[in-house]
């Protein structure tokens, strides 16, 4: 597999040319979640919202513990970038043996804490107890998840955004059809209920994870990590991998805990709210789709430009990247302001959870531009090795806005759900406006990594 040929003239082909598999990519992730909403939510109300609950749960674990990705993939960039393709295999192979060490320190927290977490999220007894056998489950294959995107991580780093797509294709097939066979007891499987969602997703985990550290130590794949990387520490690799991920695990610690102040917040507005809540977040994270793949692509090519010592490039990836998730998030909201109550209905909710979630969906418009804004610029910040300004943001947006905003309009002002959506709107507005002044003051031209 051929590296990226950074120059201007290539610019729009190679953001398409990164963008297009990761977008793929996470509709095949979007696909699973709307598919194990949708054959859940024939098990009732219950169900759907310990899945939702305890999904998003697992899924911010894995999104703080893997925020070393985020360093590890702004230094692969750099060394590809400057043609250093040994040092990049060295970075990668490190991030793969900490993220090893993080999944077997976290799982034991996260099997025995799960139902404690949930209760301290104000789920409702029966809710609790679903969902903490879901993440029993899956909390038990936590490393596999961890070492799923770090090896994710450094080959988009590396300019390859095709091997984690074709990789999440194979495991969301896995996914679906064990979804289906132990859901419901197809066959020779056992019924297992809301325990055959949390099954299915740890064996397409494993096999996910065997599939890219395959690709990867066989060199298939634009980069070769062999055995000596992983058998020793390199300390060099780890302090530098270290320096810049450690900004973007507080952001992301933050940005989670906001998000979990923002999930209970929805919780203590009943089952009812938490359902419909699940299903909008489902409708929308269909738009995140282009803003999260051009973040991605972006990344990327800042930090190569930046390797190729070629800032001007950096700037203007940046810049276009931002015009072409306008345009795309734009489209959903207008189809999220057009079409709330068909896109609902997909999920076949109860009348008070579509009334819920359709207003929902339609306050998720006002923040798709800024969302735009926001996913490319700290993306294209943190592909150059500035994790500082992001984490600035999270911790500004989080602790004034993000939270203390929805518990004003939901609760103190009685406006249920739609009340927090529309604090989390105000939020991402005000977070793209300061993503762009501190891109505009330039710190990310100076960052060494």
């Amino acid at each position: 597999m051929h590296l990226l040929d950074i120059t201007e003239k290539n610019l729009n082909k190679n953001i398409f040319k990164l963008c297009i598999p990761v977008a793929i990519e996470n509709i095949l992730h979007m696909s699973v979640f709307i598919s194990d909403t949708v054959m859940v939510g024939r098990l009732g109300t219950d169900a759907i919202a310990s899945v939702g609950l305890a999904g998003t749960l697992f899924f911010i674990i894995s999104m703080v513990f893997s925020a070393l990705n985020v360093g590890s993939a702004s230094i692969v960039a750099r060394h590809v970038g400057a043609k250093e393709k040994e040092q990049a295999q060295m970075v990668g192979a490190q991030t793969i043996l900490l993220s090893l060490i993080m999944g077997i320190v976290a799982t034991p927290l996260l099997f025995f804490f799960a139902k404690k977490t949930l209760i301290l999220l104000s789920a409702e007894p029966n809710v609790a107890g679903l969902g903490a056998c879901y993440l029993r489950i899956v909390g038990g294959f936590l490393v596999f998840r961890l070492i799923i995107l770090a090896c994710s991580g450094v080959l988009r780093g590396a300019g390859d955004t095709k091997t984690p797509m074709k990789v999440t294709l194979i495991i969301n097939c896995i996914n679906i059809l064990f979804n289906w066979l132990l859901i419901f007891g197809i066959g020779p499987f056992p019924r297992l209920g809301v325990s055959g969602v949390a099954w299915a997703t740890a064996l397409a985990y494993t096999v996910g994870t065997c599939l890219l550290l395959t690709k990867l130590f066989a060199g298939k794949c634009v980069l070769h990590i062999r055995i000596q990387h992983l058998t020793r520490l390199h300390i060099e690799s780890l302090q530098r991998i270290l320096r810049i991920s450690i900004p973007a695990a507080i952001d992301a610690f933050l940005t989670q805990m906001g998000f979990l102040f923002f999930i209970k917040i929805v919780t203590i507005l009943g089952t009812v709210s938490l359902a419909a809540h699940q299903i909008a977040i489902r409708i929308e994270s269909i738009s995140y789709m282009p803003g999260f793949a051009l973040a991605v692509s972006t990344a990327t090519l800042v930090g190569q430009s930046l390797g190729a010592k070629n800032a001007g490039l950096a700037l203007l990836s940046m810049r276009r990247s931002c015009y072409f998730a306008l345009f795309l998030m734009g489209f959903f909201a207008l189809i999220f302001l057009l079409f709330p109550g068909q896109m609902v209905m997909i999920f076949k909710p109860e009348p008070d959870v579509f009334s819920l979630a359709v207003v929902c969906v339609m306050i998720a418009a006002i923040e798709q531009p800024a969302l735009a804004v926001y996913m490319v610029y700290a993306g294209g910040l943190r592909g150059a090795g500035d994790t500082i300004s992001p984490m600035i943001i999270a911790i500004a947006g989080t602790l004034c806005l993000h939270a203390p905003l929805a518990y004003l309009f939901g609760i103190t002002l009685g406006w249920g759900l739609a009340g927090v959506w529309f604090g989390a709107a105000i939020d991402w507005v005000c977070r793209a406006i300061a993503i762009y002044i501190l891109y505009m003051r330039g710190r990310w031209r100076r960052v060494t990594v």
